[in-house]
């Protein structure tokens, strides 16, 4: 059953573990969705619950419409990205320049800006209480908000749904932690960053990865349905709580979002949450009696159905195309790569020893192809030290013309290349006032790494062939 429209009754029973249905008939779970068609429910709110909807509904209302849900609601749209720095980013860096006086560093991608998070956070926290506070003077003698409890709750299925399907799809096509590059594998551990540890650790187990991401999806794809929310909203409750703690072990920027996607689920469960707890905890009978006010069938409810429907449908799918589409050109490129390992580094006649960390010397040169341009990258024996290059080849005159990716470098550099057999190959040209050559030894890296040469069994019949 889609997200917005009537409901049809239904009945699930669940029994605790230890129990008999002939024996003990009452220790059961009822999970009622009863069709009200009325149009408000006489059901009193407490005060309490009547505050927590309110601020609940400002607060959650307003992280939704930040770029950082929005902009990934329809697969990596820029335009939505900027525009929701434009409208949302803006206000806070004033507020913060004349009241709060966080240091905040700017950021090309405002996503990772912990400080950024905790200005917008604070300004909405503020304007959820002012808001609130005024919401419950003007309307404190409301029953309750059962109608508009109903609809947020529609709303928020939508965005949860939207947000979490669209992490996880680019889970199940690996993209979003790509696997480690060669150059981030000669980095020693000690010097990673908490981040590229665990973007490394994911990019190489690609099985996990998938694994994760389709949890996340099926959550996605359950909540969307009645029979099946209380399931989905578990399941991304569970992924969820072990993606704030990647994220806060490892100190990943969208730690607070990951927080607040977890409070939306949790929110949404929260009318059944005593009933979950007290049969699966306790293991006493308990019933779950969702929807006290359910529309009827008009042509409003139609029409806010088949948009929710349009909604979802689009960004679904522009979500898949996004992740089909980075995976193939990702693919892509790791197939066109070709490497080669420097075996020695000749300045003006004088071979150079190759020593750790000497910003001189190269360790290795790397190709690809990409958006048809083919670029090298040549790493020295610094770890982390590289540059890229656009080539040029001539392949009649076997000459190669280096042109610097990065804009900050002007430095073109030259070079005649030959080969010397089917393995090693030579580079000669100039920098600067200085004579270069350069041997070099194809490689596969995979051959030669034993993080890479590593195969993935589950039944090992030789420990020979695991080890080095």
């Amino acid at each position: 059953m889609p997200v917005i429209g009537q409901d049809r009754p239904q009945v699930i029973s669940l029994l605790p573990m230890g129990h008999f249905c002939l024996r003990r008939p009452t220790l059961l779970l009822h999970l009622k969705m009863e069709t009200k068609p009325e149009l408000s429910s006489h059901h009193r709110w407490t005060t309490g619950q009547k505050i927590a909807f309110r601020f609940f509904f400002l607060f959650l209302t307003l992280q939704i419409f930040t770029e950082n849900f929005l902009g990934n609601l329809f697969g990596g749209t820029l335009f939505i990205w900027r525009l929701g720095e434009k409208i949302f980013v803006r206000p806070c860096l004033w507020l913060n320049d004349h009241i709060f006086h966080f240091k905040y560093i700017p950021q090309s991608w405002t996503t990772f800006s912990g400080s950024l998070h905790t200005i917008r956070d604070t300004v909405y926290l503020l304007l959820a209480f002012l808001v609130g506070g005024l919401w419950t003077i003007v309307d404190r003698k409301r029953a309750n908000y059962n109608k508009l409890f109903y609809w947020f709750s529609r709303f928020l299925v939508v965005a949860l749904s939207c947000i979490v399907f669209a992490y996880g799809i680019i889970k199940v096509f690996p993209v979003q932690m790509s696997p480690p590059s060669r150059m981030g594998l000669y980095t020693p551990v000690g010097d990673l960053s908490p981040f590229n540890l665990l973007w490394t650790t994911f990019g190489y187990g690609r099985p996990y990865q998938i694994f994760t991401g389709f949890f996340e999806a099926l959550g996605a794809i359950l909540v969307l349905f009645n029979r099946t929310r209380v399931a989905g909203l578990l399941f991304i409750i569970a992924v969820m709580i072990n993606v704030i703690m990647l994220n806060y072990t490892y100190q990943i920027g969208v730690l607070v979002m990951s927080a607040y996607i977890l409070l939306i689920a949790f929110f949404l469960l929260a009318p059944g949450l005593k009933q979950l707890v007290r049969f699966f905890l306790i293991q006493q009978p308990a019933v779950l009696q969702q929807n006290e006010y359910v529309p009827g069938k008009n042509v409003a409810t139609i029409l806010l159905k088949t948009l929710a429907l349009l909604f979802i449908g689009t960004s679904f799918t522009l979500n898949i195309l996004f992740a089909y589409n980075r995976y193939t050109k990702t693919e892509n490129i790791n197939r066109s790569r070709e490497y080669s390992l420097v075996k020695n580094y000749i300045v003006n006649s004088d071979t150079l020893k190759l020593i750790e960390n000497d910003t001189l010397c190269w360790r290795f040169w790397s190709e690809r192809v990409a958006d048809g341009k083919r670029f090298v990258t040549i790493a020295t024996m610094k770890p982390g030290l590289y540059k890229t290059y656009a080539i040029e080849r001539d392949t009649l005159k076997r000459t190669l013309s280096l042109h610097p990716f990065s804009g900050n470098d002007t430095a073109s550099l030259n070079f005649s290349y030959r080969d010397i057999n089917k393995i090693n190959w030579c580079l000669s040209g100039t920098s600067g006032q200085k004579n270069i050559k350069v041997e070099l030894e194809r490689i596969n890296p995979d051959t030669i790494m034993n993080l890479l040469k590593t195969k993935r069994t589950i039944i090992v019949f030789d420990d020979e062939s695991d080890s080095e």
